[in-house]
């Protein structure tokens, strides 16, 4: 990459535009070039803008501190500035700004990279960034083409965090690498190389961009901390489950007495079910009564309705009789119907017939008239075709002879239209002929004015050349006579400056003598103070005031330590109260749960026996009056409507069921079960019984530390338990003001002693920079006059080139005098030498120019001379063919006019191609007609046929169908007359009554149905109560309750109550014991469980906590030094590396190596034999060489291997020796050569104001902080 162009407007200081252009002289040629200016002219500003051109940043703005606003609100950052803002850089005043550069990249593109950025009134405008591609065509005509500054990523906002994505592959570089690499640092690596191995990896981390290595030692001790921090978490889980855990005989003598409380509950339990199944057998007894009771009321009920039904199983009867008539009765009225509709259709069908005779005779007569007319076409037809024949045949002749008349008068247009051009071509060539001697004339005229001066303007170019020699050499004269002045003045200016130089001298020697007095009189009263006395009392002062700070720390711990104690007590009160309560919540529970288990079974068996389909049959069989075959009872209120007796049983079983999921959630839920909240309260009683354990150990380490120390301050009581705490406190402070009395008088002693040892060390200083005064201001005393007599020599020979040159400029002079026949040229020369040229260039051009009209006008002339013959010849030839063309157009029409007289005659002048068509279409026509009507009468002669055919066929199916009629209606009389005949009969059948049997209205289905419906349901429930009348008399035989309490006067159902209720107080006496004996083993087993699911997690936290703290222990720790000072040794290992190579540009005798395993470096000195010298040994001119090689290496390590063409070193040079200064510049200068890098200094010093001569001058215009750029 390579710079080629810099371009600033209203940048800092540079008002306006300045420009840098490289590829201009003298910056082009030049391989080294300095930056000079006074403090605050704007020299940094040239490489903030170069970086903003191409990154969007500036260095002097980039990591800048901003401002923290605490009692307002944080202001915009379009109106108000962060320091970290590029748009700073816009000078003060004005509205716009922006910075330029092109630069050659490594894709060997020119690109222009630009910044930019306004204000509108208060706002800042957002910075506005392009990247442009400038291509050159073959024709040389260059163009620009915008390219993607982001690379096609998405722009970032802000002004730190800038996407440069595409620009970075342009140029290779990002912007750190770019100002490591271009810009160099030295100062930075001369504070570096007298660090200490701490800060140099902090100050190296900056230099090379490696703040990776600190990140990742940071991480690397937060995931530390954070396995850590896993790892207790489920240590102290595993120790919570740990408190329930139960030992192995514990456990055994558990389990033993379980399984016998086991087996004493199951004996109860099977004693109560055995009176359960007797109170049961006893409810069913008298459900089942009550159901057979249902049943049979049921019966009776359904027998009722069957026999209701009588009048509609006497219809039936009567259909079933009259069946064997059904089809003839049916055929009989069919046939009725179909007479009735057959003798209609005959009638319409005859009215069509009489209609189509009528429309026949009309189609036959309009058959015979379209005959009779197509006949008459087809004879004139005939009788036309010769006329049209003869017609067409004069029609082609008369076409010929028409075209033949057309040709010729095309023919005479195109020959006017030609005479007509021959005489404009002839015109225009004689007022061509006219202009051209016009010119000619005039040429001529002004080549006779410049006839004096055509020698002068046959050599006009070597005329210029000489006059450009002339105005140059002019010029240079007069610029180094203004420089030769001046300097006159300025040797004696500094003939001046040597004499107030000596005089400073002077007073600097008698000011060296006064400060040498007064370091002798301070040392003198310095030697009587006895430092190591005061520094004993110091000591002892600080340790007594350290020790009041451990006992009032102690206090406090002691304070805190019985505070906590208190706590945990009460906490421990708290967790004692909240398990009593979830105590008495299982319990009361558990006695719920048990009543729930009791009672439940006896509910849902009765629900199933009540609700099965048993009871239903037996329910169903029931009769009223009869007794019911389970309870005996006569009347069965439940034997109908037993859904609505039984739904509460129904719900009264369901919310118990909810009830004892309720229960069995709130028992054993996880999380949230009471069980488990008994386990973790337990655990937590524990936990705090460790931790007041932890307390009490804490305390007496405390109050043992305390009776240590307090035994050195009699004032102060021995036991901190007891003492008040307000009246120790009162001690402490005491005891503390008596020793910070006592610390501030020994410091105050101490410090009069520091401060005059500090005016002895300053005065030392003071002397010690004096006396280098006094030797640098001899040393530029000796310089100056070494300079004066040097420019005074130089004055002197620049005299003697003056007169040279004026001696020349008149020798040049005289020559022009011989070359140029301008009378005046030489006033012209001294007024305006740039109008001078342009008057010579001008006639130059005046003279030329009449010589090449002359010359064409005399060629051309002659080329119109010969074109007149020719356009006169071919308007003779052109006007004899026009005449030749009228007689012949003449005879032509005469034959036409002939043949268009006798084509009329033939058919009138009518077409014969159009006549024989319409011929065609009247035959063709009268021929459809002809079809049309034959068709037509074809059509009406079918359909009469049809129609005909059809009446006859419908008369004689009417004949047939009337004498079938005749006969069914015989059968249907004739089986009326037998029925009402018959005596089985009682009722008399009519044609009425067949017409009911045999409507189709009649639901006869529907009714049979019916009847059956009520016959099966009769059946049905006569087998429903004989079933109940089984299932009683089955239930009767169990007989599961002894006889003796079936007797009218003993009640069955209270004495199985009051047993069952015996059995269950004993058992739920034996089941409190089971689940106590059973929470101790499902809290053994869950804590087991819990053990074992965390194990895993357990060991795998503490590999991970374990692997983290080994790599911690090596690479990590809070602030990160560790791993960056180790990472920095080998980055320092390949810098020293890079720096070597420089140094051996720079100087030979050097070279650098570093320390093994750390940060150090040592120079070894190979003109003192390869001497290892450590760096404090270094005199300031040798470390500025160190600093350099050790830049110079960074900018090569960070390049990554692309080539750099631009180099800038910032101050430093002060330094140096003559000889360094020599040696280092020419060093920068062979980087040219053997790097190819232009390097820019960027300095203020003399030295190198003198010692190079290519410069960028940054130089300051009045007082308003304004600047300008020139380069020289």
């Amino acid at each position: 990459m390579k710079l080629l162009k810099v371009i600033m407007y209203n940048l800092a200081s540079l008002e306006g535009e300045q420009v840098i252009d490289f590829e201009s002289e003298p910056l082009r040629s030049a391989d080294l070039f300095s930056i000079v200016g006074e403090t605050g002219s704007g020299k940094s500003t040239i490489l903030d803008a170069v970086c903003l051109a191409l990154y969007g940043l500036a260095p002097r703005f980039y990591g800048a501190d901003n401002f923290d606003y605490y009692h307002t609100e944080r202001p915009n950052n379009d109106q108000v500035l962060d320091p970290d803002d590029p748009r700073n850089i816009l000078r003060k005043g004005t509205k716009e700004c922006f910075a330029e550069v092109v630069f050659l990249a490594r894709d060997g593109f020119r690109y222009r990279a630009r910044w930019s950025c306004s204000i509108a009134r208060i706002n800042y405008t957002r910075p506005e960034r392009r990247l442009y591609r400038i291509t050159v065509d073959e024709a040389g005509r260059t163009s620009e083409k915008e390219v993607d500054i982001t690379g096609g990523g998405r722009p970032k906002r802000g002004h730190k965090n800038i996407n440069n994505e595409g620009l970075d592959r342009i140029i290779g570089l990002d912007y750190a690498q770019f100002t490591r690499t271009v810009m160099l640092a030295q100062n930075s690596f001369a504070n570096f190389v007298k660090a200490d191995d701490k800060d140099k990896a902090v100050l190296l981390e900056k230099l090379t961009g490696t703040e990776l290595y600190t990140a990742v030692a940071r991480k690397i001790y937060e995931f530390y901390k954070e396995a850590e921090a896993a790892y207790n978490e489920v240590f102290n889980q595993v120790k919570a489950f740990a408190v329930h855990q139960l030992s192995d005989e514990k456990l055994a003598e558990v389990e033993a007495h379980k399984e016998e409380l086991d087996a004493r509950f199951r004996s109860l339990q099977t004693k109560l079910q055995k009176l359960k199944d007797q109170q049961k057998w006893y409810a069913d007894l008298c459900t089942l009564e009550v159901a057979f009771a249902d049943e049979e009321a049921k019966w009776k009920q359904a027998s009722e309705k069957a026999r209701s039904l009588q009048p509609v199983r006497d219809e039936l009867r009567l259909l079933d009789e009259v069946a064997p008539i059904r089809d003839v009765y049916q055929t009989c009225m069919n046939l009725q119907r179909e007479l009735k509709e057959l003798t209609e259709e005959v009638g319409r069908k005859q009215l069509q017939c009489s209609a189509l005779e009528k429309e026949e005779a009309e189609k036959r007569k309009l058959l015979l008239d379209v005959k009779e007319n197509y006949n008459v076409i087809r004879e004139k037809q005939e009788q036309m075709l010769p006329l049209v024949t003869e017609a067409r045949k004069q029609k082609v002749e008369l076409d010929a002879q028409q075209a033949t008349v057309t040709r010729l008068k095309e023919e005479e247009s195109s020959l006017a239209k030609k005479e007509e051009l021959l005489k404009k071509e002839q015109a225009e060539n004689a007022a061509q002929i006219g202009e051209l001697q016009k010119r000619q004339a005039e040429a001529e005229r002004i080549l006779a004015e410049l006839m004096p001066h055509r020698d002068m303007l046959e050599n006009k170019n070597a005329v210029s050349d000489r006059l450009e020699s002339l105005d140059k050499a002019v010029k240079r004269w007069q610029k180094e006579s203004a420089d030769w002045k001046k300097n006159c003045v300025e040797l004696e200016n500094q003939q001046q400056a040597c004499r107030e130089e000596e005089n400073r001298l002077q007073k600097s020697d008698e000011e060296l003598v006064l400060c040498r007095e007064s370091i002798r009189q301070k040392t003198q009263a310095l030697a009587g103070v006895d430092v190591e006395a005061l520094q004993q009392r110091m000591a002892d002062v600080t340790k007594c005031y350290t020790d009041l700070e451990r006992l009032r720390k102690l206090q406090a711990a002691v304070t805190e330590r019985r505070k906590s104690l208190s706590a945990n007590r009460l906490a421990s009160e708290q967790i004692t109260k909240e398990l009593d309560a979830a105590m008495r919540e299982v319990k009361e529970l558990t006695t719920e749960r048990e009543e729930i288990n009791r009672l439940l079974p006896g509910l849902e068996e009765a629900w199933q026996l009540a609700s099965s389909r048993s009871a239903e049959h037996m329910r169903a069989a029931l009769k009223p009056g009869e007794p019911c075959p389970v309870c005996g009872a006569r009347e069965h209120p439940y034997a109908e409507g037993i859904a609505e007796v039984l739904q509460p049983v129904k719900e009264e079983i369901a919310r118990r069921r909810k009830r004892l999921t309720e229960i069995e959630e709130r028992l054993d839920a996880s999380p949230g079960g009471l069980r488990l909240l008994c386990s973790e309260l337990n655990g937590k009683l524990s936990a705090l019984r460790e931790g007041t354990g932890r307390l009490n150990a804490e305390l007496t380490e405390a109050v043992g530390e305390w009776t240590a120390l307090v035994v050195a301050y009699p004032v102060l009581p021995v036991d901190v338990v007891q003492a008040d705490a307000s009246v120790l406190s009162t001690l402490l402070t005491t005891e503390t003001e008596r020793i910070v009395a006592q610390g501030k008088q020994a410091r105050a002693e101490q410090n009069a002693y520091q401060q005059a040892q500090n005016e002895l060390t300053a005065m030392r200083r003071t002397y010690d920079e004096k006396q280098a005064l006094c030797s640098r201001q001899r040393e530029e005393l000796h310089r100056q006059a070494a300079e004066l007599k040097q420019r005074q020599g130089q004055s002197e020979q620049k005299r003697a080139e003056l007169q040279q040159l004026e001696r020349t400029n008149g020798e040049l002079r005289e020559a022009l005098r011989q070359d140029v026949s301008l009378p005046d040229w030489e006033q012209a020369f001294e007024q305006d030498f740039e109008g001078l040229l342009n008057r010579l260039s001008d006639m130059y051009d005046k003279y030329r120019e009449a010589t090449r009209v002359q010359q064409e006008s005399v060629g051309l002339l002659n080329e119109r001379k010969v074109a007149a013959g020719a356009l006169e010849k071919q308007l003779a030839e052109c006007q004899a063919a026009v005449k030749e063309n009228k007689e012949e157009i003449a005879g032509a029409v005469q034959i036409y006019e002939a043949k268009q007289k006798s084509y009329i005659q033939v058919l009138g002048g009518a077409d014969p191609d159009e006549t024989e068509r319409k011929l065609k279409l009247q035959l063709e026509e009268a021929e459809k007609q002809v079809q049309l009507a034959d068709k037509a009468h074809n059509e009406v002669v079918e359909s009469y046929s049809r129609l005909s055919g059809f009446v006859k066929a419908a008369e004689e199916q009417y004949r047939k169908k009337q004498v079938d009629g005749t006969i069914a209606q015989a059968g249907v009389d004739d089986f009326i007359t037998r029925y009402n005949e018959s005596a089985e009969h009682t009722d008399v059948l009519s044609k009425e009554r067949l017409d009911m049997c045999f409507s189709l209205s009649a639901d006869w289905s529907g009714k049979r149905e019916q009847i059956r419906q009520a016959d099966e349901n009769v059946k049905w429930c006569q087998g429903q109560m004989e079933a109940r009348r089984k299932v009683l008399e089955t239930h009767r035989a169990l007989q599961v309750i002894p006889l003796e309490l079936l007797g009218e006067e003993c009640h069955p159902a209270e004495m199985l109550q009051e047993k069952m209720q015996q059995v269950q107080a004993s058992s739920e006496e034996l089941d409190k014991e089971r689940l106590q004996v059973g929470g101790m083993l499902m809290a053994h087993r869950r804590s087991m469980e819990q053990m074992q699911s965390v194990g895993e997690e357990l060991e795998r936290r503490r590999k991970a906590y374990q692997d983290w703290k080994e790599l911690n222990d090596i690479l990590g720790n809070a602030n990160g030094d560790k791993f960056r000072e180790t990472a920095q040794c080998f980055t320092l290992r390949f810098l020293i590396r890079q720096a070597n190579e420089q140094l051996r540009l720079l100087n030979h005798r050097y070279s650098l190596e570093q320390v093994k395993d750390s940060l150090g470096i040592r120079v070894i000195d190979h003109d003192r034999a390869d001497e290892v010298r450590n760096i404090s040994s270094l005199s300031g001119g040798e470390t500025f060489l160190i600093s350099l090689a050790l830049a110079l290496g960074l900018s090569s390590l960070s390049s990554r291997n692309i080539p750099m063409c631009n180099l800038f070193v910032d101050e430093g040079f002060g330094t140096l020796d003559t000889n360094s200064l020599n040696m280092v510049i020419d060093a920068l200068s062979s980087l040219q050569s053997m790097q190819g890098k232009k390097v820019g200094v960027i300095s203020h010093t003399a030295e190198m104001r003198e010692r190079i001569r290519t410069q960028i001058r940054v130089v300051k215009v009045g007082s308003g902080g304004k600047s300008t750029i020139e380069i020289v």
